[in-house]
């Protein structure tokens, strides 16, 4: 091992400035100038703006942002969905509490063999299709409980509709656990690591502006869908609309390419930079599919 002051840290004792230099240069990415001489260069960064023109990254922030819309969205028309006495169950907070209890114990049970269970056997981008094709489109199954509910006293929920709507519910946020988790790893892994936090900035800034816009559109689409059509379909159809989404969604994830976290590390040729190769492995050991 070399002597501590050739890292760089302390001032050199004995190690002339030409060899610490020369040593710093052999350790840091380098690339050759016009007149063929190795010279250190430093770090590239990152702006939102560059991030956003990279193709793998658009589409990764395209599905984050799309599926976060979409699930904020559900949530939003799920209690709109409960309370509605014309086009739903019609039935009080306390019970849809009741639900959500229900919701909760099954989550934890599904969760604990799924989350990282679908990774480890799968990997990450066919963890992610199944995430979202399990997730926002089994929504089409909520209105089913307006038919095990038929005898039901007014404004109370009968055992099996409670099994089964918690059931449902959970279901759907155990999938949206396994996409979220999916598609902000395999995000991450569109650039270098010293860019992640710029590129998590941008993810979290577009994430934010889709979760704010999901109520508004979940309390427009109820309403509209309620006050136009004949009970109970109204209910109906904004599952259906919210199903359709999903699967348009789906469909886009099944198409996301898989990217190599390491064909973009560098613009020079890797094969020719042995320096960035190593930094390429490391990463891949980083990144194991675990969470």
């Amino acid at each position: 091992m070399r002597k501590v002051p050739s890292w760089g840290l302390f001032k050199p004792l004995h190690n002339s400035q030409e060899e610490v230099s020369h040593h710093m240069a052999s350790v840091l990415p380098h690339s050759q100038d016009k007149e063929g001489v190795t010279k250190v260069e430093d770090e590239e960064r990152a702006t939102l703006f560059s991030l956003w023109k990279r193709k793998a990254i658009r589409q990764h922030l395209l599905v984050y942002w799309i599926f976060s819309f979409l699930v904020i969205t559900l949530d939003e028309v799920f209690p709109l969905y409960c309370i509605s006495k014309t086009s739903g169950l019609g039935i009080t907070e306390r019970i849809i509490g009741n639900i959500l209890s229900g919701t909760g114990l099954f989550y934890c049970i599904m969760q604990y063999f799924l989350l990282t269970g679908l990774v480890d056997r799968f990997g990450f981008y066919p963890a992610l299709k199944i995430g979202t094709f399990f997730s926002v489109p089994l929504a089409i199954l909520i209105p089913l409980s307006l038919i095990t509910n038929e005898d039901a006293t007014l404004g109370m929920l009968n055992f099996s509709s409670l099994a089964f709507l918690s059931a449902v519910y959970a279901t759907i946020r155990v999938f949206v656990a396994v996409a979220i988790s999916s598609i902000t790893m395999t995000t991450n892994r569109t650039v270098p690591s010293h860019q992640r936090g710029t590129l998590n900035g941008l993810s979290m800034l577009g994430g934010s502006l889709a979760k704010a816009l999901g109520p508004l559109f979940g309390g427009i689409l109820f309403s509209t869908c309620v006050n136009h059509m004949t009970p109970p379909f109204g209910s109906v159809a904004v599952y259906g609309i919210m199903t359709v989404l999903g699967i348009c969604l789906c469909v886009y994830a099944y198409f996301l390419q898989e990217y190599d976290d390491c064909k973009e590390l560098s613009p020079a040729n890797l094969a020719e930079n042995e320096n960035a190769t190593k930094h390429c492995d490391l990463e891949k050991e980083e990144l194991a599919p675990t969470f």
